[in-house]
């Protein structure tokens, strides 16, 4: 509904914009009844409120104008007047305006808008999933209601303690809470711990509701972490423009969140043969040498040369060589648990960082490894790998010191003739 505000007073105005926000209306603002009529050459408008006293004119003066002004008589005209008596208010109804409201009268403004734009709900397109916290069964129901008609889904408790529990065993996209609750915590305190949350769930928006809370409280839940605010009783309109922005700016955060995931993926992992590569294995190898220390469990390493690897892609061409590289990375991840880390130093160099595991564990795997490289073609070349162990055992957590060690242990499989196992 193309709307226009015409009123002095700039606090005004910017409650009249939360109100209309609600009913998903952007309105254009002026600031006397000089600008309103000129506006009037270049817009058309369906919706015209008026402030009743304007620096150049009175608003029922103005209301009159603009009713003569060819495709404006059948506008609808609001004037707003802080005048207390009901009395005075209707002297001031006039033929050429449909509707006068104390300034203040929120509730009466809220039901107004409701009325002007029953036709013009806003609905939401798309899918969600509503965590809704709300111990007054009666506004429970039909704030339930409005979510069904505008095609969500919602579990409803009536206490944080319960929704936190649904919190923990469920994915929701959107949060509606009641800041005043029954029992040992209320509103601000499910947000605080949702808020304290280390998964993805701790960033999961929270519109928070209340009929009694003053404006140093309603502050206060913004800080401890609600998304946006919205007092009971609120009207369908207004309940579904702020669900709508909210989940939009969720799915829009989950995109960027899964796309950075990917990229960040992308740049750890080695593209030929989808093992991680240097990228990933500086931090991985500090946090889990780290740990190794730190609880006392063996860590070793392994690191893996292709013998001959050359002539493969000499005689047989690259994509024969590329081949056997992602076998090897096949059965390199076929024989890793979830917490080790099979990598790709380069060509045909591999590692394996193989956390709660001995140097007798790993010459173990080491030796599975060896066997399973032998026997993978191409039939006309053998297929072999030098092997170098080393490990925390020796008492040393430097990684530095460690893949020196593994290096120095695979350069004597090599010259041992290759196709050894050396620590």
């Amino acid at each position: 509904m193309k709307t226009l505000v015409v009123e002095p007073s700039k606090t005004y105005r910017l409650l009249l914009n939360e109100f209309l926000h609600g009913f998903a209306i952007n309105p254009q603002e002026v600031i006397d009844g000089t600008s309103a009529i000129a506006n009037m050459s270049k817009n058309q408008y369906e919706l015209i409120c008026i402030a009743m006293y304007l620096p150049d004119m009175l608003g029922v003066d103005l209301a009159k104008q603009i009713k003569e002004i060819k495709g404006f008589e059948h506008c609808i005209i609001i004037i707003f007047s802080s005048e207390q008596s009901q009395e005075k208010l209707a002297l001031a109804k006039t033929d050429q305006v449909n509707y006068i409201c104390q300034k203040m009268a929120l509730d009466k403004l809220k039901s107004l808008f409701a009325h002007i734009t029953q036709d013009e709900l806003v609905t939401y397109d798309g899918t969600g999933h509503i965590l809704y916290i709300e111990d007054h069964q009666t506004q429970a129901k039909l704030t339930l209601a409005m979510l069904t008609e505008m095609g969500l889904t919602a579990d409803h408790f009536t206490s944080a303690e319960a929704g936190l529990d649904a919190l923990e065993r469920n994915d929701y996209d959107l949060i509606l809470l009641d800041i005043v609750l029954e029992g040992k915590k209320d509103g601000i305190d499910f947000i605080e711990d949702t808020r304290e949350r280390t998964d993805e769930k701790r960033v999961t928006p929270v519109l928070a509701i209340s009929a009694s809370l003053n404006d140093s409280q309603r502050i206060h839940a913004l800080k401890v972490g609600a998304s946006d605010f919205i007092n009971k009783p609120f009207i369908q309109a207004e309940l579904a423009a702020r669900l709508k922005n909210m989940l939009l700016t969720q799915q829009l955060y989950q995109q960027v969140s899964a796309q950075k995931q990917a990229l960040e993926k992308m740049a750890m992992t080695d593209q030929l043969t989808n093992l991680f590569n240097r990228h990933f294995l500086m931090p991985y190898i500090k946090k889990a040498l780290s740990s190794a220390q730190r609880y006392g469990y063996p860590l070793s390493i392994v690191m893996i040369d292709l013998d001959k690897f050359k002539l493969i892609n000499d005689d047989l061409g690259h994509s024969a060589g590329d081949k056997l590289l992602c076998d090897i990375a096949n059965i390199l991840n076929a024989n890793c648990r979830s917490e080790d880390a099979a990598i790709r130093l380069g060509g045909d160099e591999f590692l394996l960082v193989l956390p709660h595991c001995s140097l007798e564990q790993a010459k173990f795997k080491t030796a599975t490894l060896r066997q399973a490289i032998i026997e993978l073609p191409p039939a006309s070349h053998q297929t072999s790998a030098s092997f170098g162990l080393s490990s925390t055992e020796a008492d040393s957590f430097d990684f530095e010191t460690l893949f020196s060690q593994a290096d120095a242990a695979v350069y004597q499989a090599k010259e041992n003739g290759g196709n050894d196992i050396c620590y």
